[in-house]
Formats: structure tokens, sequence, C-alpha cells
């Protein structure tokens, strides 16, 4: 047989358009062949691309086309013809076309809302809209919700930054490839090249982490992506070079504290006093077992009232040093009780803190010298990482160029199936999230595509404002959407966690049972990306502020502050769900205090909806939160501490803040110094107190004297619990 000459091949295409042109033609040339399966042979003489290669050539490139279209979720069915001389191969409506989700209104329309908080403000934009795009049958009129959802998302640059390496390692975990790239080790405080097998990417906070094989350690290892010091390559030019392990899971890595990221080496007891147990009840219950002080035990803490309000909290640990800080930065309100080892290191902790209090590494009259010398207390220091500026992982262009095709031929369906079709390039770019360079270069490889040598699919032009598409009958194939892939399932998956039941929709339930029906759909395999939370939230107090904010109902509610360790009862109109640096809050105006407030939805002991509802109130900036997020200013924090750190944790503090580094010698009283320097900002020195405690004697406030006196005074009464 003849091939068809087709039409004619344009200039400039890469081999990737190649390789995109070949696959798309194979499966539109297998599409219109419902009920008959093909040869390879004619294959090889009908489809795009196949024609003028060798014989060795032809099966090599089958066999990677199909091996590539099966990561997709499109799997070309290969069978005897009965003979068992000839391979005869087919492309069955099941592997090809999205299955049935059956989605409800309200379940779009919570992925939907997703997509409207997400994007631009998110790395995974693109297949998050494709995906979308496909689930509404190409009518993306149904993505746009009527009104401004009240929660946001504000982009954070760091995090941006730290995401432009996210584009190649995703096509890494996808393809299966090995990368090599550059990265700062901050606890050996080395730079070391890194060849990794990469199987996850997860979202904490507002960090990403790459999960992978090392092949310098001999062992899977975490590795935080603002920590890259170099671009991201491929080990080697091979399609894949490695398949991650089957017990392999993402979700192993969701939601741990610190102490227990590795395995568990022992278990741990802490006594809990009344005034912190409801927040370990709230946020670590997942991490242990909690169970009531037995009676006749004494409290934990001075003056911690009726003995029976206390808990016992048993945890196990990987990272004895992990979990001896978290119980510090609770000061008196916690115990470790057990094992002894760790006990005697907590104790070994509280006496050097003390030694340094007495006889500090220098005075803070020089500190604050010394900073104000170096200019210390403007923005933060910007964090070198690999790659350049483009942080958003696209879609495989395969799944972008399916999606313009089912979205052109609605198009063409909608008017009637004419001759010639004009829509508005400004409409086209809108639905697909594309810009009109990127548009016609789609449109001029769908042109050349063929459903077996016998046409092309369709032939559409842009001419001036307008997109003319004309769609020939086999088109008809592409009418309806292609099957998620698994990376536009796993965006859905991650925008869902990502949000994790905040948004304030008429039916909460919506997005959970969204997701749940995603997830079958997305069949045995495993996600490869994920996100996480740094404090698990208590869903009746999420549950109560969504209703409240969603309803402009008023909101009684138990705050906890964190600064001063007290509980006060408030009622306040809450008008939009706020996500930075990783932490959800909540804006509102509080009667109380007569004026706007942010309030964290970590330390919400209590929140009960009212039936009363609320008007706007003007002078809340709802669209300066939105945009901005909720921001950190001498207004939330208006005092400063100058504190010293000790170089074992100065690295980790000069990631976050700018720092001043001391020289490394010792004074007469033996106190080492080096370390660096610091502006702690603060609103009152109980939560001070308590954030230097966790450094375990490793950070010292200078001035003012205030801060100074409290640690202490909590020191000495936590020194003589521990002796």
């Amino acid at each position: 047989m003849t091939p068809s000459a087709g039409p004619p091949r344009e200039q400039g295409f890469s081999k990737d358009a190649d390789k995109l042109i070949r696959r798309m033609s194979l499966v539109a040339f297998l599409l219109s062949r419902p009920d008959r399966p093909v040869t390879a042979a004619e294959i090889r003489a009908r489809v795009e691309g196949y024609a003028l290669m060798t014989d060795d050539a032809f099966k090599r490139r089958f066999y990677e086309d199909r091996a590539e279209l099966a990561a997709l979720g499109i799997g070309i069915v290969g069978d005897s013809d009965g003979e068992g001389d000839t391979e005869l191969y087919c492309l069955p409506a099941s592997a090809y076309y999205l299955p049935a989700i059956e989605l409800t209104p309200d379940e779009l329309a919570a992925l939907a809302a997703c997509l409207f908080v997400l994007e631009h403000r998110f790395a995974y934009s693109e297949p998050l809209r494709l995906a979308l795009l496909s689930l509404t049958h190409g009518r993306p009129e149904l993505l746009f919700p009527a009104a401004a959802m009240p929660v946001s998302v504000p982009p954070e640059r760091e995090a941006r930054r730290a995401a432009a390496a996210l584009p190649k390692l995703q096509q890494a975990v996808a393809a299966g490839k090995t990368v090599t790239f550059a990265y700062y080790s901050i606890g050996r405080d080395q730079q070391l090249e890194r060849t990794v097998d990469p199987y996850g990417l997860l979202l904490v906070g507002d960090e990403w982490y790459l999960i992978a094989f090392c092949h310098l350690r001999r062992a899977i290892r975490t590795f935080r992506l603002s920590r890259l010091r170099s671009r991201v390559t491929f080990a080697t030019r091979a399609p894949h070079d490695f398949a991650a392990p089957a017990s392999f899971s993402i979700d192993d890595y969701l939601d741990r504290p610190a102490w227990q990221l590795g395995e568990p080496r022992g278990s741990a007891t802490v006594r809990v006093a009344a005034a912190m147990a409801w927040w370990v009840e709230a946020h670590f219950s997942r991490c242990g077992t909690i169970a009531p002080l037995p009676a006749g035990s004494r409290a934990a803490g001075a003056g911690a009232g009726a003995g029976n309000a206390d808990i016992l909290f048993s945890t196990p640990y990987h990272s004895p040093r992990q979990l001896v800080s978290w119980v510090l930065s609770m000061g008196e309100a916690a115990e470790l009780l057990e094992p002894a080892e760790l006990r005697d290191e907590l104790r070994g902790q509280l006496g050097r803190l003390a030694a340094g209090l007495a006889h500090p590494p220098l005075d803070g009259h020089t500190a604050a010298a010394l900073l104000e010398g170096a200019a210390i207390g403007g923005e933060r220091p910007s964090r070198a990482t690999g790659g350049g500026g483009d942080w958003k992982v696209e879609a495989d262009r395969f799944t972008r160029l399916a999606t313009l095709m089912t979205y052109l031929r609605g198009v063409c369906h909608a008017a009637g199936d004419a001759d010639q079709t004009p829509v508005p390039v400004a409409a086209v770019c809108a639905a697909l999230d594309t810009t009109p360079a990127e548009l016609e270069s789609d449109v001029r490889l769908l042109n050349l595509v063929n459903f077996g040598g016998e046409g092309t699919l369709v032939w559409a032009e842009i001419k001036g404002a307008a997109l003319v598409v004309t769609c020939d009958v086999a088109s008809s194939a592409f009418a309806r959407p292609a099957r998620l892939s698994p990376l536009q399932v796993d965006t859905l998956l991650l925008a869902v966690e990502i949000l994790g039941g905040q948004l304030p929709i008429d039916h909460g339930a919506a997005l959970r049972s969204a997701a749940q029906k995603l997830r079958r759909a997305r069949r045995a395999a495993p996600p490869a990306v994920a996100a996480g939370e740094r404090l698990s939230t208590y869903e009746p107090i999420l549950d109560a502020v969504n209703a409240a904010v969603g309803q402009r109902r008023l909101l009684d509610i138990e705050y906890w502050s964190e600064g001063s360790g007290t509980t006060t009862t408030r009622t306040v109109e809450p008008y939009l769900l706020v996500r930075t640096r990783g932490e959800w809050y909540y804006v509102a105006w509080c009667r109380r205090s007569q004026g706007t407030r942010t309030f964290r939805v970590a330390t919400t002991k209590r929140a009960l909806v009212r039936d009363e509802q609320f008007g706007a109130r003007p002078e809340v900036e709802v669209e300066l939160y939105r945009r901005e997020g909720v921001r950190s200013s001498e207004r939330y924090a208006p005092r400063r501490a100058v504190v010293w750190y000790a170089a074992g944790v100065a690295r980790w503090v000069a990631e976050r803040e700018p720092t001043v580094s001391l020289p490394a010698v010792d004074d007469p009283a033996g106190t080492p110094a080096g370390g660096c320097l610091a502006l702690q900002p603060y609103v009152d020195e109980r939560w001070l107190t308590h954030e230097l405690l966790r450094f375990g004697g490793e950070a010292l406030p200078l001035s003012p004297p205030a801060a100074i006196a409290a640690l202490s005074d909590v020191v000495a009464r936590l020194v003589e619990r521990y002796a």
C-alpha cells in the first residue's frame, strides 16, 4: 500500500513536534476505526511519520509511542489475529475517552472554585485548568463562579523561587528519569552533586520537597527545593531510567511532625498541662496516643490546676532533638517523663541555656551596634535556587493538543458543523489559559494530524482576531474528551489538599466527595505529588468558620493568643479565609476590639455559628488581604529582641531572616561566641520565651532586659523541675 502524501510538512518543527504529530495521528487513526483492528503494516503505511522509517526504526518508534501513550492512560491493545501470525492493534473507547466520573453540579462547582482560587498562584495551574476543561466536556463557561470566592491563596515569592525546579522534576517523576543537581546539605554545611531517582513531590506549608532515591547515600532521601544550587538535568538520554518501588507511597510522608521523619527509635511520654492539652489533642493526636492523667499524679507546670484536666501524650520518635525541642517550646506546660535518656538530654539543654544566660557571649549594646552597622531589619534575604524564573508545571503537550481538539470540535458542533467556524482568539486563549503565539503553534501541529492519510482532522487558521476552524468528519472522534492523565488527576487532588476543605461553598462536603471520585479514577497507581499541613486542622472549627464566611453569619469564638497565652471570647464578622506562609487565617471584624483582625484557624479553640447575619463593612479591606495575604509588620509585632544563635543553628536561622555572623572565639567565661546575631520581632515576652526555648541553649536574648528576665525566670523553674 502506498502511503498518502498528506498535507505538506511545514518548516521549523522540532523532533518533539514530530513525535506529537505521529502520536496524535496514531490515536486519530485507531479511533476512526473503532470496530476494525489494524496491523502494524497498516499503521506504518497510513499514520503520519512512520512511512519513511526503516523496519528497525519503525519497531522502535512504535514501541516508544505506545509506551508514552500508556503513561498518559491511553493503552493501545495488541492481540493476535487468531492464527498467530499477525498482531492486530486497536484503541478501545474505554482506553481513550474520559471514564464516567459522575460529578454532581455542586462537586463540579467546588472543583471550579479551586481553579478560581489557585490559578496563577499555583505551580500546577495549567494541568488543573485542562483537567477541569475535560471534566466539563470542553465548556469553559462552567469554570467561572458567579462571584469572587471568599478565600484567597496569595502567591508566595519565596515559594515561586524555590519552585523553579518543579517543571523539570515533574517530568522526571512522570517519566522515571534520573536527574542530577547540586544540593546544599544544611546539616553538614556542604554542597554536593547529587544523582537521584525522583519518586514524588511534596508541598508542606509553602515549601516544596522532592522525595527520591539518592545514589550517593544509597537510600531514599528528602530534598528541599529551596536548597538546590544548580539547574536540574537529566542524567541520561534514555526515555526511562528507573521504576519507583511498589512499596513507595507518598502518603507515608504526609503530615508527620519533625520528630517522626524517619524510622522510629523509641517512644516518649509527655505530660501536658490543661492549658495546652487542647492544642495537643487538636493538632497532634494523630502522632501518638492521648490518655488522661492518672488520679493522684502531680500536674505539669506550676499552678496547672486540677490534675484530671492534664493529659499524657505518648508518641514514637525518630529524632530525639526535634522531640525535645517541641517539648521545650511549650515551656512549663509540658514535662518530658520518659525515656530517661531523653529527659537527661533535655536537662542538659536547660543547663546550657542557664549558663548562657548567666554568661552571655557578648553584651546587648555591642550586639545592637553590630546589627545596626549591617543594616539588619529590612527585607528577608533572597534564597538562591537553581533554575530560571519559569516556576509553572506544564501539562504534556499531547494532553494540551487533545484538549484543544475537543474544544474546537465542540465549537464546530455548536455552530452546526458549518464549513468554517470563526471563534475569537481571545476566547480560545482564555479557555485554555494560553497565549496567541502558543495557540498558533498548537494549531499548526493539529493541522498536520491525519487519520490514516485520508485527510486532516481539523484545519484552522488565525485571521486577525479570529481563529477560523474547519473540522473534518473524522474529528468527531475527539468530540468526547480524553481520559485524564495521571498528572491531571494528581493536580486536581493536590488542589483539594491545598485548600483542605477550606472553601466556603454552599455544600461543604462537595469537595471531599469529588476528591473520592477522582481517587477512584486514578485507579491503582498511587499519586506522585501531594500536599501536607504544618498543623493538622480540627474539622469542627473549619466547618464553623467556613459556614460563617460563606453565609455571612456571626461567629462566636474562643481564641488562644500564642503571644500572651491567654484565651479570650469574641464575636466576629468573618469575611475571608487566607492561606499564607503555609497556614490558614480568617479576616474578620472583631466586635470586642472594634476593628479588623486576623485569626489563625489553628489557634481557634471553639467556634459557634450564630443565626444572625451581618452586613459588609467598607473599612474591612477584603481585597487587600485577598491580594497580599496576612502581612507581617511592626503593627503586629512591634518589639524587637537582639538574639544570639549558636553556630549549630545559625545556618537554619540565616535561611529565614537576615543575620550577622560572629567570629568563632571563646570569651573569658568559657561561653563560645561564633554563630550569628538576628533581630527577632515579637509581641510579648511570653511568646519570645517559648520561641527561644525550643533551641535548647543555642539561642539567647541579648536585649531588651525584659526579654532576658522573662526567659531566665522560666528556665530557672524548669531546671528545678528536671533536677
